[in-house]
């Protein structure tokens, strides 16, 4: 069983959620597959379910995982994206189409960038999670 601090400062569900993000972040849970069950995630810190809930809840905030119904919590896939400044870029963001919520493996209610180019290029990024980095 992992140690959490009940009597701590830390909030419980903050601390399960924080060893959750460092498995992530370690890769010990790769990118698209899923976390432990609620139940596997229970035994393994000795909490409550209402407590995991949280946790996942909070790292879905953070866009390190994603919920299916009825089939689990996902790790997202995170990427840096880089964009290259120059005169004339705009960046707008707007709700995800269905077709980009499928190719960008996003869920639903997401937002995109979109990165129009002086020369017409159009470019979409997912606007949750990742990084995106100007040069």
């Amino acid at each position: 069983m992992r140690e959490i601090d009940h009597h701590g400062e830390t909030p419980v569900y903050r601390q399960v959620a924080d060893a959750l993000r460092a498995d992530i972040e370690e890769g010990r849970v790769q990118p698209r597959r899923p976390l432990p069950s609620e139940v596997h995630l229970q035994q393994e810190f000795g909490v409550a379910r209402d407590t995991i809930r949280r946790a996942i809840t909070h790292l879905v905030e953070l866009g390190l995982v994603r919920v299916v119904a009825g089939r689990g919590t996902f790790v997202r896939a995170l990427e840096v994206s880089v964009v290259d400044m120059e005169p004339g870029l705009r960046i707008t963001t707007r709700p995800a189409t269905d077709a980009e919520r499928a190719t960008l493996d996003l869920a639903e209610g997401v937002w995109v960038l979109v990165v129009e180019r002086p020369s017409g290029e159009v470019e979409v990024l997912p606007g949750d999670g990742g990084e995106i980095r100007v040069k």
